[in-house]
């Protein structure tokens, strides 16, 4: 769960919001009209205090039907029901309008493109670049043409460690391994990791640490062996405090043990580009895994950063993983917008959360293996609360 607080009006018009008392700053500010921003406007004040929900289903016995929507392909399967909040099929209309009327599919596919959306980095946003499994890819952005080979390089790495081919120092195979990073280098991997744990390799143990706290890492390593012990360091740049603070605690214990600090080679792998620095760290540069600067964190778990996903399921099923994305990329792009799950359920949240003045959003799964999910979607949602309409600023 996470709060959106807004503070007084002065400081909406200056663009800020504060998300669980992080204040995050628009520094580009819009005022853009829509026509169907203010009939969207107009239908709440309206309607929004007539609204029943028990009331909407008593007058019309097909309210499921219409305000349902189900996606299958051979990858996927979901089934959308909006029909339990509080809408009309005139004010879900309004909110597609609006949604058009802003351009959203164009920008949505400038994002496929490889277009650089991110203005503020001046950067491609092509996650989706990262699970174009089966399609040729026309994006000219550089790294894209190098996402087949690290994806190879994840399946032959990943085989090797949980077929027991890769071994520690000692001659014994790798029975755990132990991911450090932080923001979105940990909260992907120990969702996913947690969510798909029937298909884990059960004698490989998988272990995440991501506070600076040398005491997160100290009770990890209560738990491991240095002979059979994998250390995945993520850090694009290998500078980050925090990771690279827990990777040196990391190595100074496993030398404890192992003496010899070429045995590092053999114990400790690099998700990064600074091949320099993970060299003088003492991890071979065979066993760097790349991933780009158009991968935000949040997205990360589809590149390398997944590595660790890969070593606990498998890579035929960490591939499994990415054909779900790619299937719900294409749906994304493809279907119009009446149909479109993602832009339906970003229109809604904007209803409650523009006009309403909702402050909360719940996740509550029922399946225990998601137990990390609301974790990981809380760092999407505090960057990209306001994606759908990240070209324009509309004051509240």
């Amino acid at each position: 769960m996470f709060n959106i607080h807004y503070h007084n009006k002065n400081e909406r018009k200056a663009g800020f919001r504060q998300v669980k008392s992080i204040k995050i700053f628009f520094t580009k500010q819009f005022h853009i009209e829509y026509a169907a921003w203010r009939k969207v406007q107009h239908l709440y004040d309206a309607e929004h205090s007539k609204i029943v929900l028990r009331d909407l289903f008593s007058k019309d016995p097909d309210r499921f039907a219409k305000f349902s929507r189900s996606y299958n392909s051979t990858d996927a399967s979901l089934l959308i029901d909006f029909s339990k909040n509080l809408i009309t099929q005139p004010i879900l209309d309004s909110l597609l309008d609006l949604a058009r009327e802003a351009d959203v599919e164009h920008h949505r596919d400038r994002m496929f493109a490889g277009e650089h959306i991110n203005t503020s980095e001046d950067r491609a946003v092509l996650h989706v670049a990262l699970r174009q499994l089966d399609q040729p890819n026309q994006i000219t952005e550089p790294g894209v043409d190098e996402v087949a080979s690290v994806l190879h390089h994840m399946r032959t790495f990943s085989d090797a460690v949980r077929s027991g081919e890769w071994k520690g120092y000692t001659g014994k195979p790798i029975t755990a391994i132990v991911n450090i990073g932080i923001g979105g280098s940990d909260l992907g991997p120990v969702m996913v990791t947690e969510a798909l744990k029937p298909y884990a390799k059960r004698d490989l143990k998988a272990h995440f640490v991501s506070n600076v706290d040398g005491t997160h890492i100290a009770e990890v390593l209560r738990e491991c062996d240095p002979e059979t012990t994998l250390f995945i360091i993520a850090s694009k740049t290998f500078t980050t405090q925090e990771t690279i603070t827990n990777a040196e605690s990391a190595r100074e214990w496993f030398l404890k043990t192992a003496g010899d600090k070429a045995h590092v080679a053999k114990h400790f792998i690099a998700l990064s580009t600074n091949t320099k620095a993970v060299t003088a760290f003492g991890i071979d540069k065979a066993n760097m895994f790349q991933f780009w600067d158009w991968v935000g964190g949040r997205y990360s778990l589809w590149s390398a950063i997944g590595l660790s996903i890969a070593l606990v399921i498998g890579y035929d099923n960490f591939e499994q993983l990415l054909k779900g994305a790619q299937s719900m990329d294409k749906h994304f792009k493809e279907t119009p917008l009446r149909d479109n799950l993602p832009v339906l359920m970003a229109v809604i949240g904007i209803w409650y959360n523009n006009f309403y003045g909702a402050q909360t959003l719940a996740l509550l799964p029922y399946d225990q293996y998601l137990h990390k999910f609301a974790d990981y979607f809380q760092q999407v949602s505090l960057f990209n609360f306001y994606l759908l309409f990240s070209v324009i600023y509309i004051y509240i």
